[in-house]
C-alpha cells in the first residue's frame, strides 16, 4: 500500500475521531487537552509530509528553497500550536481573553515564510517558459476571491474595529489572519491553475490538496476571530475540524509532491 493511501486512512479515522469526539464533548479537562493536542498532532503530520517532499528534491534550487519555505511555515504553526496548548492546558491562561498571545506571534511570523514560498514557485514556473494558463482566468479568481474576503472582512470585522475596549494590537491580531489567508489562498490558487496546464492528474494533484487545506483553514480563521471577539469559542468547537483537516491534506499534498518527485 503506497504511503499515500495510509494517509488518508489515517486521516479519516483522525478526523472522524474528531467529529465524533466534538460531537459528545465530553465535560472537564478532557476536552480541553484533546482540543489543543489534536491541532498538534495534525500540524506536525503536515510537517512530516512536506519534509518528504523537501528531502525528495536532488538538486537544492528554487524550487527546494520554494518548498523549504513552506515547511518553515508549518514549523511556526507548530509552535503557535503548541504554545496555545501550554497557555491553555499548563498556565490556565484564558486564550480568547487576552489577544495576542505569544501563539498568535508564533502563528502570524508563520505566514511569511509560506507565502514567500508560494509566490517563489509561481515565479520559477513563469521564468521556467512553462505555459501559466490564461492570464485573464488568474486575473478574475485572485479578484472574486478578494471581493468575496473584501464583504466578509469588511462586513464581520468593521464592528470589531470600531471596539473602543479593544488596544489597537488587538484589533490588528484579529484582522490579520483574513488578511494574511488572502495572501495565501489566492498564489496556492493560482498554482492550481498553473499545474492543470500539465494534465489533471499527478501534477496538479499536490496543489489541489494543499489549496483546499489552506482555503479550509481561512474559513476556521475567519469565523475564530469573531466568535472569539463574540466570547463564543470555546474547546471543542467544530471550527478546530476545519483547522485540522487544513493540516492534514497540506501534509497529504506534501506526500504527493514526494510521489511525483520519484516517478519522474
Amino acid at each position: 500500500m503506497k504511503t499515500t493511501a495510509k494517509a488518508w486512512i489515517f486521516t479519516a479515522v483522525l478526523i472522524l475521531f474528531n467529529i465524533i469526539f466534538f460531537w459528545v464533548k465530553p465535560a472537564g479537562k478532557v476536552l480541553t487537552m484533546v482540543s489543543d493536542v489534536l491541532p498538534i498532532i495534525c500540524a506536525l503530520l503536515a510537517i512530516i509530509g512536506m519534509y518528504f517532499a523537501v528531502r525528495s528534491f536532488k538538486l537544492y534550487d528554487q524550487t527546494k528553497l520554494a518548498w523549504l519555505f513552506i515547511l518553515i511555515g508549518l514549523i511556526l504553526y507548530l509552535g503557535g500550536e503548541s504554545i496555545y496548548a501550554i497557555l491553555e492546558i499548563f498556565l490556565k491562561v484564558d486564550v480568547t481573553e487576552v489577544v495576542p498571545t505569544v501563539a498568535d506571534y508564533s502563528w502570524m511570523a508563520g505566514y511569511v515564510p509560506l507565502i514567500l514560498g508560494l509566490i517563489m514557485l509561481i515565479y520559477g514556473y513563469k521564468k521556467s517558459g512553462f505555459a501559466l494558463g490564461h492570464y485573464k482566468i488568474m486575473a478574475l479568481g485572485s479578484l472574486a476571491i478578494t471581493a468575496i474576503m473584501g464583504t466578509l472582512i469588511y462586513w464581520l470585522f468593521i464592528p470589531i474595529l470600531n471596539d473602543p475596549e479593544l488596544s489597537g494590537l488587538a484589533k490588528f491580531t484579529y484582522i490579520y489572519y483574513p488578511v494574511a489567508d488572502l495572501f495565501l489562498i489566492v498564489p496556492a490558487l493560482i498554482l492550481v491553475h498553473i499545474t492543470c496546464q500539465f494534465g489533471r492528474g499527478m501534477i496538479s494533484r499536490p496543489w489541489r490538496y494543499i489549496a483546499i487545506g489552506f482555503v479550509g483553514m481561512t474559513i476556521s480563521d475567519i469565523l475564530y476571530s469573531y466568535l472569539s471577539w463574540n466570547n463564543m469559542y470555546g474547546p471543542g468547537n467544530f471550527i478546530d475540524i476545519a483547522w485540522n483537516l487544513g493540516y492534514l491534506l497540506i501534509g497529504l499534498g506534501g506526500l504527493y509532491q514526494k510521489e511525483l518527485i520519484e516517478a519522474v
